[in-house]
């Protein structure tokens, strides 16, 4: 019997599961019909996952592929003042948090960019947090004052199959991820500001642990669900469920 919360979502994932089953998984095409992270489809996606009988194939995968980085770019080939998505003017607003042959990027899809917005994430103070509840991993994110604390979700499993990277088994100890960083008018679909911010060792190696231990294991998807929604009735916002975090850092720090 489904749990009364899910009688509430209005049926909106329908068409949203369609354009998913069909187009997710290929990477230009899961360009166009992705959507970032937001407090409101981050507990809608628990009912998406409660409806897996629609979109069983969207989880069949291939043989795993133990995919490190490569001698891809770690720098995207799109720039400030381009259009991040081409022919895409407008996004929702959210964050988009991905680990790829070419590294770790966070995207923030923002309205009502300003000066001093731009200024702060080019080269002002940022910070990091993360959070695992099993099989989720969330990275919260804020940049100075303009910027509050918000997160973005990460499951490798649901990566396009040429994403999903798996970090090096073993992290030196004074290594530290770099983590490439957008931001993105979600009125205009304009890059607004870039930067690249290294992560301290102790949370790269946190990050990195996180990312292998949701490769290494089945993906299952009720229990992703399961996890989305107590994180989200427990934990409603982004400074709630950094009670959560297992590691901060400073970006550059």
């Amino acid at each position: 019997m489904s749990p009364a919360w899910a009688k509430t979502v209005r049926p909106l994932w329908l068409p949203r599961l369609r354009k998913w089953t069909s187009k997710s998984f290929c990477h230009h095409a899961w360009l166009s019909c992705w959507e970032p992270t937001t407090p409101d489809n981050l507990s809608e996606f628990a009912i998406l996952m409660k409806n897996f009988q629609y979109i069983k194939h969207v989880f069949r995968f291939k043989s795993r592929q133990n995919c490190t980085l490569s001698s891809r770019s770690l720098v995207p080939v799109y720039r400030v003042g381009e259009l991040f998505r081409q022919h895409r003017w407008s996004w929702p607003e959210g964050s988009h948090f991905s680990y790829s042959p070419g590294g770790h990027e966070l995207t923030v899809f923002q309205a009502g960019i300003h000066e001093g917005m731009v200024r702060e994430v080019s080269r002002g103070e940022a910070e990091f947090a993360l959070i695992v509840e099993a099989p989720l991993l969330i990275l919260a994110y804020r940049f100075g004052e303009s910027i509050a604390w918000a997160d973005a979700s990460y499951s490798w499993h649901l990566q396009p199959a040429d994403w999903r990277a798996i970090p090096p088994e073993e992290d030196s100890p004074g290594e530290r991820a770099l983590l490439w960083i957008s931001l993105v008018g979600a009125a205009d679909g304009i890059i607004h500001a870039q930067r690249g911010m290294t992560l301290s060792p102790g949370f790269t190696r946190a990050l990195h642990r996180a990312i292998r231990s949701q490769a290494q294991v089945c993906f299952d998807p009720h229990e992703c669900a399961a996890a989305i929604a107590r994180i989200s009735l427990n934990f409603p916002s982004a400074c709630d469920r950094l009670s959560l975090a297992i590691a901060r850092t400073m970006g550059n720090a």
